[in-house]
């Protein structure tokens, strides 16, 4: 949002600094009271058509002057525009990532749960075996180890998940950041 107002005030300053190339007519209280008096009409200081003159001579005198403004306003309002694009560009960069992301730790997730169910009848057939005597309680604690280990790892996962969505969020301009 910050660079888009910014793109907004370049367009305005463009207009601002077009509008200071033609003549105008400013009526303002710089002259004062003695302005309005016949006999001061054409006095420099303070005379109300000196003051006329002034404004409405502007751009001829100061032309040159006034045409680079307009231009360094105009190379201005172009810079902001390619700030603006590249923000954008960035934005959607940094949502399209979160996007992948969370797709990829889903499917991770998915592949995890699988080898844990896998590993849960592991658990039970080697508890049996040895419940009948054809395991060691060794093979039982390795199987309940990869089980564990397994259960930890989907629980990282998930946790990457939640910090990527997080990210998304973020991205898509939620949050203080």
């Amino acid at each position: 949002m910050a660079a888009e107002f910014k793109v907004r005030a370049a367009q305005a300053s463009v207009g601002i600094t077009k509008a200071s190339l033609y003549p105008s007519l400013r009526i303002t209280a710089a002259g004062g009271v003695n302005a309005f008096i016949r006999s001061n009409w054409w006095n420099v200081p303070g005379s109300l058509f000196g003051m006329v003159a002034g404004s409405v001579g502007q751009p001829l005198l100061n032309g040159k002057q006034l045409k680079t403004d307009y231009k360094i306003a105009i190379i201005e309002k172009e810079k902001t525009e390619l700030q603006f694009r590249q923000k954008v560009l960035e934005a959607v960069q940094e949502v399209s990532n979160a996007l992948v992301s969370i797709e990829k730790l889903q499917n991770q997730q998915q592949v995890i749960m699988e080898r844990e169910q896998v590993l849960n009848e592991s658990v039970s057939d080697a508890d049996m075996l040895f419940k009948n005597g054809v395991a060691t309680y060794l093979e039982v604690i390795t199987a309940q180890t990869n089980l564990l280990q397994s259960q930890l790892e989907l629980v990282a996962i998930e946790k990457s998940e939640m910090e990527a969505r997080i990210e998304l969020y973020r991205a898509l301009g939620g949050g203080w950041k």
